[in-house]
């Protein structure tokens, strides 16, 4: 006969879930700019394709980084590409004409679930955009002696935005996301877009493909940035 002291009357539990959760999203973009950038008054139009951004490219980093507590959390997107590019001079005056362009964009945002069920979830999220662009221009030596320029920018605008998960099925999802911001601040506007799917392969991983797009306009202190960049991004999940 059983007693009230008698393991086998024990209720086993599930411990408590943590409130706290974290995310890292390493991610590829594969990108075609079109726009107009200028110093200035001398200004050119932009018009690359993926494949001219790909054999331009030199170095690059793009990841996510999210910590939650309940229903906040704290997201970072960083993205950060360097592209090489030389070409010959017309002339003897100089050599080659090399070309480096640095590019960090950082994009902060705290957000708040206003929705959330079994299939579907809502958040609202403000924070700011930073840009930053950094360009050197060498001269090889010809007949004449060689030279370089640096030139750089960097400057933080407001944005305020959304982002959407439907669960489809248990292992299918749709991630929807946009934010729009500057408002004046230091860029008239900034933008920015992502439509995608997912797989979820375990609790804490998952497979991301999608289209995703950025545009700014800015113009200040005689420097002109009115671009958008928009291509298909690749990454992974996982979350903790």
């Amino acid at each position: 006969m059983a007693t009230a002291e008698d393991p086998s009357l024990e209720i086993s539990t599930p411990p408590p879930s943590s409130p706290w959760h974290f995310r890292l999203a390493p991610y590829l973009w594969l990108t075609q700019s079109k726009g107009t950038v200028g110093v200035g008054s001398f200004s050119r139009d932009v018009d690359l394709s993926k494949s001219d951004t790909l054999s331009n490219f030199s170095l690059g980093v793009m990841f996510i980084t999210e910590i939650g507590y309940e229903r906040w959390s704290l997201e970072n997107d960083v993205i950060y590409a360097k592209f090489e590019s030389s070409a010959a001079t017309p002339g003897p005056l100089f050599g080659k004409l090399n070309s480096t362009l640095n590019q960090i964009f950082w994009t902060s945002l705290m957000g708040y679930r206003v929705i959330e069920c079994d299939r579907f979830s809502l958040d609202l999220q403000a924070g700011f955009r930073l840009v930053s662009l950094g360009s050197r221009m060498e001269l090889n030596s010809g007949l004449l002696p060689g030279r370089s320029e640096w030139y750089s920018r960097t400057w933080v605008d407001p944005v305020i935005g959304l982002r959407t998960r439907t669960n489809a099925t248990d292992w299918l999802f749709l991630a929807v996301r946009g934010d729009i911001g500057g408002f004046g601040a230091n860029s008239e506007l900034t933008w920015q877009a992502f439509a995608g799917a997912g797989v979820q392969v375990s609790r804490w991983f998952a497979l991301l493909a999608g289209y995703r797009a950025i545009g700014y306009e800015y113009d200040q202190a005689g420097f002109q940035y009115d671009v958008v960049t928009h291509g298909p991004a690749f990454g992974m999940e996982f979350n903790f």
